[in-house]
């Protein structure tokens, strides 16, 4: 099916303790996601379709799958300059890039002028982490946490995202890593955090899927993390490296099913954690290709984006070289990375395009991250 790219003007004026069964409790019903119409005169941009599979180079085609961060209020021309090149696919916003919205704005649309000029031309991913409470980049909702939310409910929350969404566009975000779907156990980070929407499987994943909808409803795209689980782990694993001890049987019949849910409700990304599962695999999931690939991919059935956590992370370090991890994590499945500060932009795009090249990464697998993160970016708002 064809779809019409979509250049938008942005506006320029920020858990209940315990573990538990699965409850049998029915799930609430949620009506379906409408998103905004967005239906305008023709585009005179050239075709996204028009260039063949194999006149991509090995630059672009590893420039697709990484998302870029960079210090301070203005982004830099460096980073326009990937993105023109289609070297990047668009940028990661914190605190420090977002002082108010009138600078959002026009950082946002120089990125978005940017990918005008991209080989493929596509929206730019531009995206935040707006889950609500303590973690918002933007002021304004969801102002309760994913623990207050939960006990109001799936109305409420899909209300809240909506909301979210409508305030994130004019600041040009039109990508929000959230909502977490992980299940906040007694003693961990997110519950301690309030991350976490509770600790019944069924009840945040209706809470997940309302969140999804309500960000669709608004028009931004919806990430759900940290698969498969990260509810359980006492430590951060943006700070330091993290084993999750749970049998298999507990993490399919508790963790994983509010990412099912979320993902029957159209999930657009799912955010791979970067712990470590000893039920399922000796290495961190980001770089195992039994949870991202068969497990993720294959048994639940994701059709989208697969991210990973911020890479530049001791978390990550651990595994080895990030370059290295990063040829390993595409090798298991990953999609698009992320990185909490701006070299690792450039030492992972040209690690995935050496590895493209000499055929480390096969480049059939290649083509199919690199139209999976397209496909996203065609359906995005935009500056």
């Amino acid at each position: 099916m064809a779809v019409m790219l979509v250049w938008l003007t942005a506006c320029s004026d920020s858990t209940s303790a315990g573990t538990s069964t699965p409850s049998t409790t029915p799930p609430t019903t949620v009506p379906p996601t409408t998103r905004p119409s967005t239906t305008l005169p023709p585009t005179t941009l050239p075709s996204t379709t028009s260039r063949s599979a194999a006149a991509r180079t090995a630059d672009e085609l590893a420039g697709a799958r990484v998302v870029c961060s960079y210090d301070g209020a203005d982004v830099p021309d460096d980073l326009l300059t990937r993105l023109r090149l289609g070297k990047a696919a668009g940028v990661l916003w914190y605190g420090e890039n977002l002082p108010d919205i009138a600078t959002a704005a026009r950082n946002a649309a120089a990125i978005q002028q940017a990918t005008r000029a991209a080989p493929d031309p596509a929206p730019a991913i531009v995206a935040t982490d707006q889950e609500g409470g303590a973690i918002r980049r933007i002021p304004g909702p969801p102002e309760a946490s994913a623990q207050t939310l939960g006990a109001q409910g799936p109305v409420a929350i899909r209300d809240q995202a909506k909301a979210a969404a409508v305030a994130l566009l004019p600041w040009g975000v039109n990508v929000d890593l959230a909502p977490v779907a992980d299940i906040g156990r007694t003693g961990s980070f997110e519950a301690a955090q309030q991350r976490s929407f509770g600790t019944d499987p069924t009840s945040v994943g209706n809470d997940v899927v309302a969140f999804v909808r309500g960000l669709h409803d608004g028009g931004v795209a919806a990430t759900l993390k940290h698969f498969p689980g990260l509810g359980a782990a006492t430590t951060n694993t943006d700070v330091a490296s993290s084993v999750i001890d749970v049998a298999a049987a507990t993490l399919r019949a508790t963790d994983i099913p509010p990412f099912s849910a979320g993902i029957s409700a159209a999930a657009d990304l799912v955010m791979v954690s970067s712990a470590q599962y000893p039920a399922f695999d000796s290495v961190p999931a980001v770089v195992s290709r039994a949870i991202v690939r068969d497990l993720l991919r294959n048994q639940l059935n994701f059709t989208g984006v697969i991210v990973s956590d911020a890479f530049d992370t001791d978390a990550v370090a651990a595994v080895g070289p990030i370059g290295t991890t990063a040829v390993a994590a595409a090798n298991a499945g990953v999609d698009l990375f992320i990185s909490r500060h701006a070299p690792p932009c450039t030492q992972i795009q040209e690690a995935l395009a050496a590895a493209i090249t000499d055929g480390r990464i096969p480049r059939a697998d290649a083509e199919a991250s690199y139209e999976r993160v397209m496909k996203l970016r065609r359906g995005l708002m935009a500056a």
